[in-house]
């Protein structure tokens, strides 16, 4: 009977199709927006460089904005723990004037926080950089004596079996001399080199502080930006979709602001324990390899074997053996950090199984570089929640 039913409805609709010779308008939209997206595709292949082309220019265009979202963001994290405490702190006073400056203070006092930590990481980077290759310069001689007695051995050991070895001459001061102008000539040093790259980048200074006021007026007026992308949001889309988007726009907040959070402390952790770990060897520059190692851990998972590649060559300058042994105290520290610190801290921190963090960040890194692992993480936990809300709605 329900065979029966179902070809007779089919009939009727197949006769009324034919009896009107129309098409559904809604089906009709569909078909056209089909070939056109189809076509759209196939051009955009043929002509692959002039939409990379173009692509590119937008995003130079959008640049700034762009680099200000992510700097309102970053500052936003600070700024609203500061904000409850400020008024949690003046909450029972009669004046109104403390809860007016709310805003204006917390957003000052947030922003010089940030661009004290980032100025602080710098400018201790910088001094250790100079003395370490200072005391490199220093101990050339001592080096050059050194691997003169060690080429001497060797030539005594050939000899016993007629082997003829050159013979190890250098001159200390001339080689001092041309170490000491590759870094400072005025005409081809590092220095000048370096320098040279970054007068060639003060276009973009221009972009820096266009990003710098954008996120300012959107920490400023945070709450009527949100306010009125939530009603555009509303109009333009149905209210199902709405409310869709409008939650996942909230998860993905949540989740980066943890993100960000936990992946501070981890690399807080991260740079005390090496400072203590070096402490205890009787390593150099502790404060300033420790540092650096803190900072580009906030790189998830392989930023630490990025802080310790610079800090050995640091050390290596000065003291050649003691560099060999942090190599090992730093390869034993990242797995430390690699497999029980990171995904306990952050993976916890944005709901994400430590599994899942190594291959969100492997992955991200692979494709997009250190943006993809700063990023992948975050975007996995969003996608995870997703995809957890729908299997819990289909076995529900």
């Amino acid at each position: 009977m329900r065979k029966e039913s179902n070809q007779t409805t089919e009939s009727k609709d197949a006769h009324s199709l034919s009896k009107t010779g129309k098409i559904d308008k809604g089906m009709l939209r569909r078909i056209i927006l089909a070939l056109f997206l189809l076509v759209l595709f196939g051009w955009a292949l043929v002509n692959l460089k002039s939409v990379l082309h173009f692509l590119g220019k937008i995003t130079s265009l959008l640049a700034p904005f762009l680099i200000g979202g992510g700097i309102a963001f970053l500052i936003n994290v600070v700024m609203r723990p500061m904000e409850h405490y400020w008024k949690k702190l003046w909450r029972n006073t009669k004046s109104t004037l403390p809860l007016k400056l709310t805003r204006p203070v917390c957003l000052v006092l947030s922003t010089l926080f940030t661009l004290g930590i980032l100025f602080a990481v710098v400018f201790m980077m910088i001094p250790g950089l100079r003395q370490s290759i200072e005391g490199f310069i220093g101990n050339i001689p001592m080096y050059v004596e050194e691997v003169g007695r060690w080429w001497g051995n060797i030539v005594q050991f050939a000899e016993r079996y007629n082997i003829v070895l050159p013979e190890y001459a250098v001159d200390t001061e001339a080689l001092v001399e041309k170490i000491a102008s590759l870094i400072n000539d005025r005409g081809s040093g590092i220095i000048t080199v370096t320098w040279g790259a970054t007068t060639s980048l003060l276009s973009g200074v221009v972009n820096v502080l266009l990003a710098f006021v954008f996120a300012m007026y959107l920490l400023a007026q945070k709450e009527a930006v949100c306010t009125h992308l939530k009603r555009l949001v509303t109009t333009v889309l149905p209210r199902q979709k709405a409310q869709r988007v409008l939650y996942i726009a909230k998860l993905s907040n949540q989740t980066f602001t943890n993100f960000i959070s936990g992946q501070t402390i981890e690399a807080v952790i991260i740079g005390v324990l090496c400072f203590i770990g070096m402490l205890i060897f009787k390593m150099p520059y502790a404060g300033v390899v420790s540092v650096i190692v803190g900072a580009t851990a906030l790189v998830p998972v392989f930023g630490a074997w990025l802080g310790g590649g610079f800090g050995a060559f640091l050390i290596l300058l000065t003291e050649p053996v003691k560099a060999l042994w942090f190599i090992v105290f730093i390869v034993v520290l990242q797995q430390l950090e690699g497999n029980l610190i990171y995904p306990k801290v952050v993976g916890k921190s944005v709901g994400l199984p430590g599994i899942l963090v190594l291959m969100a960040v492997t992955i991200g890194g692979g494709a997009f570089g250190v943006l993809g692992m700063l990023l992948c993480v975050p975007v996995c936990a969003v996608l995870y929640s997703l995809y957890c809300e729908f299997l819990h709605k289909k076995q529900a």
